[in-house]
């Protein structure tokens, strides 16, 4: 039986119909993390994503897909649950693939950005993730990642009080697993990725109270859930 910290990926198929449920309880706190971060992304990569090739890795639903094929990006999501992404083509006009995203069927330097969100706290290696991508991206792509950090708060946010009130289903992380900002910007520069930027998301507890969904705003503090950008080096 899965616990608190039990990284539970088991869950993204028997909860797949609860992707785009609103209804449903189990993925209600990360797409409403997803609606507000996306604007934030699209701000900063801007025009760009107009006709952009993007590879969302660890897609999921396609919670971040969904808005990035609507600003015109052209999208391919990956992902190993095949339940899940059954419920991304029953939504959204792009192209998934059903594969370890640590080796991802699709040719080097094929895309102009890669997005990793929500991903690499539940992956034992995050190093041959973040390989991945940058194999993936062209010379001057960009990664997108968002993900937990190692510290004590996160644990206890994210895992002891998120997981233990409900907030997310129960077992959906192992706090293991949570990579410190300074770890990601290295395994990042080992594979050729320039740092661009990191900024936090802090909770909005008024708004996570009134709804019982998490509600994050973008803020300085990277204790619990940070996002990062990097750009490939070499010629565009």
């Amino acid at each position: 039986m899965s616990g608190v910290g039990a990284n539970d990926l088991e869950l993204y198929e028997r909860a797949a119909h609860a992707w785009w449920d609103p209804r449903a309880r189990e993925f209600r706190s990360l797409r409403a993390v997803q609606a507000a971060r996306f604007p934030v992304l699209a701000s900063k990569w801007g025009a760009r994503l107009d006709g952009a090739r993007v590879v969302d890795l660890g897609c999921g639903g396609g919670l971040l897909s969904a808005p990035l094929v609507a600003v015109g990006a052209r999208v391919i999501g990956v992902d190993v649950s095949g339940a899940s992404l059954r419920a991304a083509r029953a939504r959204i006009d792009a192209n998934f693939v059903r594969a370890d995203m640590r080796n991802v069927p699709l040719a080097n330097a094929c895309a102009d950005f890669v997005v990793v969100a929500d991903v690499l706290e539940h992956v034992e290696d995050p190093e041959h993730v973040v390989a991945e991508a940058a194999r993936l991206l062209r010379p001057g792509g960009e990664l997108f990642v968002s993900t937990l950090n190692a510290t004590w708060r996160a644990r206890v946010l994210a895992v002891w009080l998120a997981e233990g009130v409900g907030l997310v289903p129960r077992g959906t992380h192992a706090a293991r697993l949570f990579v410190a900002p300074s770890r990601l910007v290295a395994l990042a520069a080992e594979h050729g990725l320039a740092s661009v930027e990191l900024w936090g998301e802090s909770l909005r507890l008024g708004r996570t109270l009134a709804s019982w969904t998490i509600e994050l705003a973008p803020s300085r503090d990277l204790s619990v859930v940070y996002c990062a950008r990097f750009v490939k080096g070499g010629a565009a």
